[in-house]
Parts: C-alpha cells; structure tokens; sequence
C-alpha cells in the first residue's frame, strides 16, 4: 500500500481479516488499512462500512482511528459535498512523484528550472531592500541636498 499499489494490497488485508477474530488488534489494524484501501480506490460506500463496525472495536486506537474517519465522511455530508474530485491538470510534480514510488532518491529538477526558480525567488527581496534606498533617495532629492 505504501507503494500506491492499493488494488495488490486489499487481498493481503481481507486475508489477515478473514484469518483473525475480529476483536484482536491486527485484525482492527489490517480491517482499517483495507478501509483506506477502499476510500483512496473511491469504494467509499465499502470504506464507510467497515468504520462503522471498527467503531465499536475493542482496540481503542483502532476505535478511534474509525471515528475519526466516520466523522470525515459526516463533514461531507454537512457540507453536501458527494464524493472529492482530482485535478485533471497536470500540476508539474507528477514526475517527482513517479520518482519518489519507484525508491528514486536522486531525482533532481533541471538545471534551468532551479535557476529560474531562485532568480524569481530573489526578486521581491532585492525590491523589498532596495526600496528604503530609493525612498530616502526621493526625500533628499525633495528637499535640495
């Protein structure tokens, strides 16, 4: 799951479920985990489900994880929103992303993005230091000196 495969993950996680009474531990933990699974798949209507029951479970971490994402989805419905929608534009850190999932460390911008990047970073502060300058400039020349 860490890895973004989600659809690979939910086996391993029903299995351990279905292995385990629901009271222990590593069921609640695997039955939350198969949740997230769900929800970030957009099965949202299966991940409600299961954290209404691990509401009522007797591990209270796992208890308190499902409340916390029960009360997610009553925030949704409060606010009327049905379900969240993914920007279809490509933002520009897609590729850092690939990156990053395929254990690539090393991955840097180019060379010409990191220039531009620092010149326009560098910009408002050299205004904001030169603009005292400039304004005690505009005072002297005012006054004739």
């Amino acid at each position: 799951m860490d890895l973004g495969n989600l659809k690979e993950a939910l086996p391993f996680y029903e299995k351990v479920m279905n292995k385990l009474p629901f009271q222990t531990q590593l069921h609640g933990l695997a039955a939350l985990q198969w949740s997230i699974c769900q929800d970030s798949l957009r099965r949202s209507n299966e991940a409600r489900s299961m954290y209404e029951k691990l509401q009522s479970h007797p591990n209270p971490g796992v208890s308190k994880k499902a409340r916390q994402f029960m009360f997610s989805f009553q925030a949704m419905e409060m606010m009327k929103v049905t379900s969240s929608t993914f920007s279809s534009m490509n933002t520009g850190y897609q590729n850092y992303f690939d990156a990053f999932i395929r254990d690539k460390v090393n991955y840097s911008l180019k060379e010409d993005e990191a220039e531009d990047g620092a010149i326009q970073q560098a910009i408002p502060y050299i205004i904001f230091l030169l603009f005292p300058i400039f304004i005690v400039l505009l005072i002297a020349l005012r006054k004739g000196i």
